[in-house]
């Protein structure tokens, strides 16, 4: 007998994300791949990677709301939703109290500012910038001389307080080779390198009360980015239990209430749909 599968596809810059939930909105089915040159074809793997997950089949998708950049290039999907509107959402189940959800994608950096009812009342984006991207990481990575995967591990280490004072990415290189040249630590420059993203996302909150959750592929994967952020916001900062699949999640929850208010979360979509997310 079938079930009734209900999907969210978040097509990013970086990496393309599936969830499927069940009727009960229980998680039974997630894949993360890079996005690669087709957003087509990494939906088409995640969606078959997480539904074999599920032990579901294609036609038991009751539906399917697709997210990110690529969000209109998921022909499968029945509805195409800002991802503003679906990390919100995901955050929200996992944080029903979140006022500030900070989304940190290969791309860009999101402020999501929601009110005391958890409806979005604000929200910030440095999509013209890489600073504080998973792209500005992997630049700084490479003037290390060290891979990606290796910078967090090591900014974990370092024991002498450092930020760098560039936000943009080429100032930031320049400023880390002087900082080599002058003979600092590469895990006090790796830290220092977090804590100049978290002083960036500072400036972008416009309130800073309330509690803050995390998602994103850099909080994913960089506990040096929680940290940093930590003591920055001097506040504890909410981590989801699947941080990077934040948007898909949301866009999930999303198509299940369709099923039972679609006239609210329509409105909902529709009130943000200029955002390019």
């Amino acid at each position: 007998m079938s079930a009734a599968l209900f999907v969210g596809i978040d097509a990013g810059s970086s990496a393309t994300k599936c969830v499927v939930l069940d009727a009960e909105e229980t998680l039974i089915g997630h894949h993360v791949i890079s996005s690669g040159f087709s957003y087509p074809e990494a939906a088409e793997i995640v969606l078959e990677q997480s539904l074999f997950q599920a032990e579901g089949l294609r036609e038991d998708i009751t539906q399917c709301v697709s997210t990110g950049y690529g969000r209109e290039q998921i022909d499968f999907a029945h509805r195409h939703i800002t991802e503003i509107t679906c990390h919100a959402r995901g955050a929200r189940q996992w944080y029903p109290e979140v006022r500030n959800i900070i989304d940190i994608g290969g791309q860009d950096t999101k402020i999501i500012r929601l009110n005391e009812r958890g409806r979005m009342a604000d929200y910030r984006m440095n999509a013209k910038c890489a600073a504080g991207t998973g792209t500005f990481l992997e630049s700084i990575a490479m003037r290390l001389g060290i891979p990606l995967a290796d910078i967090d591990e090591l900014a974990m280490r370092s024991k002498t307080p450092m930020v760098l004072n560039s936000y943009c990415t080429v100032f930031a290189g320049t400023e880390v080779l002087e900082c080599i040249k002058a003979g600092k630590p590469r895990d006090d420059i790796s830290m220092g390198l977090f804590r100049s993203i978290a002083s960036r996302i500072y400036e972008m909150i416009s309130a800073h009360d309330g509690p803050v959750a995390a998602t994103g592929g850099v909080v994913a994967h960089c506990r040096a980015m929680v940290r940093a952020l930590e003591e920055r916001l001097e506040t504890k900062v909410l981590l989801p239990p699947h941080p990077q699949l934040a948007g898909a999640y949301g866009a999930a929850l999303l198509a299940r209430e369709y099923l039972t208010r679609p006239v609210q979360t329509s409105r909902a979509a529709e009130s943000i749909t200029e955002c390019k997310g």
